[in-house]
């Protein structure tokens, strides 16, 4: 399942989802670039306020997608790009999680440190 993240402009919460057809319109309005290109493209700040846009208009509405218009509109109700770039990052954190050391221990922690009940197996 693909997770979604919210955005509050006025009074109004907007979901926000990079779902499997939103990054596929991202494909279509980006020259066919691959969407994990685009996505760099976009936590890397390297787009403008056209490709900021352009994602938004794709990912709101849970993923559905939206007119540009209404994108825009969102824009400028949420205070400008940059209000709007930390909720697209939030939707994509959540949308693409860190995934998780396969060669971790799962008994422990991130610092290393064992974790448990002090038991040993058995006892």
């Amino acid at each position: 399942m693909i997770n979604h993240a919210k955005m509050k402009v006025g009074k109004t919460t907007h979901k926000l989802k990079f779902s499997t057809a939103a990054l596929m319109r991202m494909e279509a309005e980006n020259d066919g670039k691959p969407f994990d290109a685009l996505v760099d493209h976009l936590i890397s700040g390297k787009g403008g306020a056209s490709f900021v846009v352009s994602v938004l208009a794709a990912v709101m509405n849970d993923g559905a997608g939206g007119e540009r218009d209404e994108a825009v509109a969102l824009v400028d109700g949420a205070g400008g790009v940059r209000k709007v770039l930390t909720s697209l990052g939030e939707a994509i954190a959540v949308a693409f999680p860190a995934e998780a050391d396969p060669d971790a221990d799962p008994d422990e922690d991130a610092e290393g440190n064992s974790e448990g009940n002090g038991q040993a197996a058995g006892a």
